[in-house]
């Protein structure tokens, strides 16, 4: 894999990025974002097999997250993620190989990396080639309390760094027991939710399902059919409500949210892989 590089700018954490380039000619370029309690290198064999495929992949920890600095697992805003990846591909346009790749840019994400693939898509419209998703965290599994609601509210105003226990673990998501194990035992987790993260979530969950008719591009999303942590329903009313002409949800039976970690994830990379070529080609 490549060497890490890093983006600095004023008054804003520093991000750690990465660029791995396919040895065959380059037939279209992806920026992939993970998810939350988690960080770029966990997606290392999913680079490896796009990149065989001639995809040309750069991805970046979020600010919180892995090698990238900030607070762990905290933001403000919601919108702080989206400049971050908006400051990536614009750092990345001055990359010569990925500039001179064939096509647009494509969005992927996975969980929290889908609600800020879908934010960065819809404010960057017909730039961006085409939105990729698994496992996208659009509301939660277990929908909060009107008690909790209330009580987070308060504590977002008063105390936004607030931590409780993110309760993830690696028997939740995947099967794969090994990429369990080195899940629970990654030193570059946190294990924790904020209540100022949460409730910016929260925010920028309803203002997608309010905005998904905006979307014109592309879109392809895989949702694992036993997910313990994201709400398929809340996938399926973004999938519905999305503009976007050429769309299409699968649903994994009996999968769980980590579905590049599965046992089958050779599959289900393969399937992303053949939509992002084909829209990098249109």
């Amino acid at each position: 894999m490549s060497s890490v590089h890093y983006l600095d700018r004023p008054g804003e954490p520093r991000l750690a990025w990465w660029l791995d380039l396919p040895s065959i000619p380059i037939a279209g370029k992806v920026l992939l974002i993970h998810g939350y309690d988690d960080h770029s290198a966990r997606f290392d064999h999913v680079v490896r097999a796009w990149n065989e495929r001639g995809l040309a992949v750069a991805r970046f920890d979020l600010r919180g997250h892995g090698r990238s600095g900030g607070p762990r697992g905290h933001v403000t805003t919601f919108v702080e993620y989206v400049h971050d990846g908006q400051a990536i591909l614009a750092t990345l346009d001055e990359e010569p190989a990925w500039k001179s790749a064939p096509g647009r840019p494509i969005l992927f994400g996975h969980s929290l990396g889908g609600l800020v693939a879908s934010e960065v898509a819809l404010a960057m419209g017909d730039r961006i080639a085409g939105l990729a998703c698994t496992s996208p965290f659009f509301g939660l599994k277990r929908p909060i309390s009107t008690v909790e609601r209330v009580g987070g509210k308060v504590a977002r105003k008063l105390f936004p760094k607030f931590r409780q226990s993110s309760g993830l673990v690696g028997s939740d998501l995947t099967h794969d027991a090994e990429a369990a194990r080195s899940y629970d035992r990654d030193p570059l987790r946190f294990g924790h939710a904020t209540a100022g993260w949460l409730f910016a979530v929260f925010d920028s969950q309803h203002k997608m399902l309010d905005r998904a008719t905006d979307l014109r591009g592309p879109l392809f999303c895989i949702a694992a059919g036993d997910d313990r942590v994201v709400s398929n329903e809340a996938t399926e009313q973004f999938f519905q409500r999305a503009g976007s002409r050429e769309k299409e949800l699968d649903v994994v039976a009996g999968s769980f949210h980590e579905l590049l970690n599965e046992p089958d994830w050779r599959e289900q990379a393969s399937r992303l892989a053949e939509r992002m070529l084909r829209w990098s080609a249109a």
